[in-house]
């Protein structure tokens, strides 16, 4: 996931190649010589593709990437060129539900959720709900298709005896909004009393907020590969306003480092291609029809990894954070971390992880 200083002076040859428009022959001539002088031999050739592809230099970009058929990211993108003849995304993150759907049939997926709702079964012991409340109020934001949320009710219940449940969800999508709610109403035996909130965390109006604040004390609040949306002094800021409305928190995100490199730096591009490439990987070996997991690879994976690459830091829609990272930006917002857990971890780093927080005591 991380490019050392000396392979990044050497990629940058390559970016300035293709800045220069120098022909598809001496890029390949020159990925070859720099391959032999850094780490993953094969990067220099998937950097060079992605920066034509960048570029509109679409033929340009299939035939280096077909020259890396190991790297699951570049085979994968190199077919969606062909298909498409464009650098841009097939269609718009969340706007309709199936893409996600079948994202959450992955063994990737099912791990992340197993080890987050053990997460959050260790918090909600550990904080049981307001006394004397029978129907408490839990936060979530970023709710998807409902389904990590219902295991999550369902995880409670076999906890606390609750008599119903009001759920404030907050996501900014319409359509994910509503097949939420359809299904924690059909898969949940006690009430849920239901309370969307349809916008970006970031864009909470004052009245939204009087309406999420109307059901103090709020038990708990859950963000499941939700915040990883804001960009770094965004997430600052929402943290803070997080910390006003509860006393817990559980964030599950990817430890990736997708925010602060610049467009087009060896450092971004490299970890794009490592992180994605590994979730396609998931994908392909899972137990999905063909159709659905090109349908989730370039409706939803590629949609994400293209928008990162393609746009300025401004528009890239995506900004997941390192570890190291959250625990400032969790300082920063007044919250201090109790704990953070390892979910998936790769040979030579964690992939995603569940960080625990609580009130920050200030002096």
């Amino acid at each position: 996931m991380f490019i050392n200083q000396s392979d990044s002076e050497q990629l940058n040859k390559i970016r300035q190649a293709v800045t220069a428009q120098a022909s598809i022959e001496k890029i390949i001539e020159l990925c070859q010589i720099i391959a032999y002088q850094i780490t993953d031999k094969q990067f220099s050739l998937t950097y060079a593709g992605i920066l034509l592809a960048a570029q509109d230099r679409i033929s340009d970009a299939i035939k280096i990437l077909k020259l890396c058929p190991d790297c699951p990211f570049s085979a994968v993108l190199a077919d969606y060129l062909l298909e498409h003849q464009t650098f841009t995304p097939a269609a718009k993150a969340f706007q309709e539900t199936t893409p996600y759907d079948v994202w959450t049939q992955t063994d990737l997926y099912k791990s992340q959720m197993a080890e987050t709702l053990a997460a959050i079964a260790t918090l909600a012991r550990k904080t049981p709900p307001p006394a004397s409340n029978t129907c408490p109020t839990i936060i979530d934001i970023g709710s998807g298709n409902g389904i990590l949320l219902v295991e999550i009710i369902k995880q409670l219940l076999a906890l606390y005896q609750l008599e119903s449940i009001q759920i404030i969800s907050i996501e900014q999508s319409p359509e994910m909004l509503a097949a939420t709610e359809k299904y924690c109403q059909a898969s949940i035996s006690i009430p849920i009393l239901f309370t969307p909130i349809c916008c970006k965390i970031q864009d909470i109006t004052p009245q939204q907020l009087a309406i999420i604040k109307n059901y103090d004390p709020i038990w708990f609040i859950n963000a499941s590969l939700s915040l990883h949306h804001l960009p770094r002094e965004i997430k600052s800021i929402s943290m803070k306003m997080l910390a006003e409305l509860s006393a817990c928190c559980l964030i599950s995100e990817a430890n990736n480092n997708h925010d602060l490199p610049e467009k087009d730096t060896p450092e971004l591009i490299y970890s794009v291609t490592e992180n994605y490439g590994f979730i396609i990987q998931d994908i392909l070996s899972s137990h999905i029809s063909k159709t659905d997991q090109k349908l989730c690879i370039n409706n939803f994976i590629l949609t994400e990894a293209i928008n990162i690459l393609k746009n300025d830091r401004e528009q890239r829609g995506d900004y997941h954070a390192l570890i190291s990272e959250w625990q400032e930006i969790a300082e920063q917002g007044r919250w201090h971390v109790v704990k953070t857990t390892p979910i998936i971890s790769l040979p030579e780093r964690i992939f995603t992880f569940t960080m625990e927080l609580a009130p920050k005591v200030l002096a």
